[in-house]
């Protein structure tokens, strides 16, 4: 073992008197401990909320949207399938028409969203899962036709709507034209055939999905935005293919399912990225008790480093004992804090400690996600703090007078 290792081992682990340094030490080890576990698992808290919000959203919105307007007239559809096709053979391609309509049951009213999906592609939407009440195919998929159409839970609720009940739907056009001319506005009925609920107030909320033979009416109205939902097989081909489609087709309006929920995932990423700040800052002020601790540590030491120079030892090897002294009371702080805070996370994914209570909440415990690239990072950050805190103590043993540390000795 190396002179300056042997040392500062010695000076780190040897039993002495409990005093004021050791106190500092012990202190700043476990600040340093906590820190460490608290980040891993607040980040790995994040990371969990992160992948269930995406892998919510991703279940129902579409992986990519193409949204047709005036720019879009010359667009080849045919081109475009081909397009998808070559680079995910397993897409599944969702022509949609959505627009605003009023509807009416009971004497109450509320405007939604009806989006509409051919027919033989219906009961491969995704909202064909989400069905929390009504009637059902044997096989699993959407609901019983004719007619096909399913209404969010929250929307079905606010004017009293239950599957079988048969409800009035008019345009926003159609209210607008009719104002106009003083007519009554047009408007004709369907049935209701189930419920769906997503947990996504927007979803249940808003919108109503239908097969669109059910409301053909519907879709010869001007206001009618049409497009196409592209659910890929594999998620990493999403980036390749929208940029493929954007090569081919420039005037298009192309979005991701990132895009259509930027808001919401760069709010959750800027939240992490402030915790781990924030956490960091701790991590800090832990260390910064290193640093006293080895100033003082150096004070103390005074005789013996100058009995170390005048059995020859350099300046540089003085050094390294302080370096390594700080260094190791971090690395090994550091190492704890880690088996302790992935021990909590891995505790919470298998074990479910922490439970939410589940009327309530979507999820029945806090979701966690280990991230080795974040846990990497943090682990380098607090022994590099470490290091960086013995610089200035190791560098104030370096210059200490040999022959006034003996006399006052």
């Amino acid at each position: 073992m190396k002179f300056p290792l042997k040392i500062a081992i010695r000076y780190i682990f040897t039993i002495r008197s409990f005093h004021f340094i050791t106190v500092i030490s012990v202190l700043s080890a476990i600040g340093i401990l906590l820190g460490v576990a608290a980040l891993i698992i607040i980040t790995s808290l994040f990371s969990g909320f992160r992948d269930f919000a995406q892998r919510e959203i991703i279940s129902l919105d579409p992986h990519i949207r193409i949204i047709l307007d005036e720019n879009s007239a010359h667009f080849d559809r045919n081109i475009m399938y081909r397009k998808i096709l070559s680079t995910d053979p397993k897409a599944l391609i969702i022509p949609y028409k959505t627009s605003k309509i009023l509807i009416a049951h009971n004497q109450g009213y509320r405007v939604a969203q009806l989006y509409l999906v051919d027919d033989s592609l219906f009961p491969m939407h995704p909202i064909s899962e989400k069905i929390f009440v009504g009637l059902r195919q044997s096989n699993g998929f959407g609901i019983v036709a004719p007619p096909s159409l399913v209404l969010g839970i929250n929307l079905a609720d606010g004017i009293r709507i239950l599957p079988g009940d048969t409800i009035t739907i008019s345009t926003v056009e159609s209210f607008e034209k009719s104002a106009a001319t003083l007519t009554f506005p047009s408007y004709f009925k369907v049935r209701v055939d189930a419920l769906f609920r997503t947990n996504n107030t927007e979803y249940d909320n808003n919108f109503i999905f239908a097969a669109e033979s059910q409301a053909n009416y519907i879709t010869k109205s001007k206001v009618f935005f049409a497009g196409f939902d592209i659910r890929c097989s594999d998620l990493d081909l999403i980036n390749r293919i929208k940029e493929d489609l954007q090569r081919t087709f420039p005037n298009l309006t192309i979005h991701t399912w990132f895009d259509l929920n930027k808001e919401i995932m760069n709010a959750m990423q800027f939240e992490r990225y402030a915790v781990f700040i924030v956490l960091t800052l701790i991590v800090s002020i832990a260390v910064f008790n290193i640093l006293a601790s080895l100033f003082m540590t150096v004070l103390e030491k005074r005789p013996d480093i100058a009995i170390f120079y005048s059995l020859g030892a350099t300046k540089k090897q003085v050094q390294q004992i302080f370096i390594l002294q700080g260094t190791i009371i971090g690395t090994i702080s550091t190492i704890l804090g880690l088996f302790a805070g992935l021990g909590f996370t891995i505790g919470q994914i298998k074990y479910e400690w922490i439970k939410l209570n589940t009327q309530k909440y979507v999820i029945s415990a806090l979701p966690m996600k280990i991230e080795p690239l974040s846990v990497i990072a943090i682990v380098c950050v607090s022994i590099f703090l470490a290091y960086i805190a013995t610089i200035y103590p190791s560098s104030k043993a370096s210059i200490i007078n040999v022959s006034e540390a003996i006399y006052k000795e």
